[in-house]
């Protein structure tokens, strides 16, 4: 199946850059063709990892003007909502799997001048309440890795989940993109558009290579979304 890339944007995993030259990889993040910047915070519960934190987030606003969408893995997000916003988020990823209310957490994040966006981890179910939270949030955030590890394998029961995703919202005429994030390179982006995501965060797997600048790796991907990718389906190698 055939996919036009007119309707696809690309997203930098900022935990995914050369962290030893954060000048000279954002510069050449500013001078491509991205959107928007992916920012995770991993608080160690919702995940056995950490990652990042608000002091951070300052320093790479500091060198670009490009949106910033936090990534609140966190079993609670609340502590961490106005620091983020405070430290140059434009949008904050809250994941329905939180500990919290999540309607009282995004209108928190507008109040503070932000907006909100839904996050989903790989492995859970779309909920009954999707279609409630979705009309709430500006977009839905659909992982295909667990938070936090880079290189893991891509997990094809995301991809069921983004096409009832996208049914569901569809059906309800609510105009929201899919964004999906983790393990995006040549061998997956197809089957993620193909089943109704248009929004890609990239990270080590397709985005940052050495042999490839950011914008030749943006063009392998959408000349994968054209063409159905590398051996006709997912590849997590």
């Amino acid at each position: 199946m055939k996919l036009s890339t007119t309707e696809y944007s690309f997203n930098a995993s900022l935990s995914c850059i050369d962290l030893g030259h954060v000048a000279d990889s954002m510069k050449e993040i500013n001078q491509s063709r991205i959107k928007s910047l992916h920012y995770d915070i991993v608080d160690g519960q919702f995940n056995e990892c950490f990652i990042f934190g608000d002091l951070m987030l300052k320093v790479f606003r500091s060198y670009t003007t490009l949106p910033i969408t936090v990534h609140l893995a966190c079993r609670n997000p609340l502590p961490y909502i106005k620091p983020c916003i405070a430290n140059g988020a434009d949008y904050i990823a809250i994941h329905y799997e939180a500990e919290t209310d999540i309607e009282t957490a995004f209108q928190q994040i507008r109040r503070l001048g932000a907006k909100p966006v839904l996050a989903f981890r790989c492995d859970t179910q779309v909920p009954k309440d999707f279609i409630k939270l979705a009309a709430h949030s500006e977009w839905i955030l659909k992982l295909s890795v667990q938070p936090g590890f880079s290189g893991q394998l891509f997990q094809k029961e995301a991809l069921q989940h983004i096409v009832q995703m996208k049914q569901l919202l569809l059906e309800a005429k609510l105009d929201k993109v899919i964004e999906a994030d983790g393990n995006i390179h040549t061998g997956t982006i197809h089957s993620c558009a193909k089943a109704g995501a248009t929004m890609f965060t990239g990270g080590t797997s397709g985005l940052f290579h050495q042999k490839h600048s950011i914008d030749e790796s943006i063009a392998l991907l959408e000349q994968a979304i054209a063409s159905g990718g590398i051996s006709n389906g997912i590849d997590n190698e």
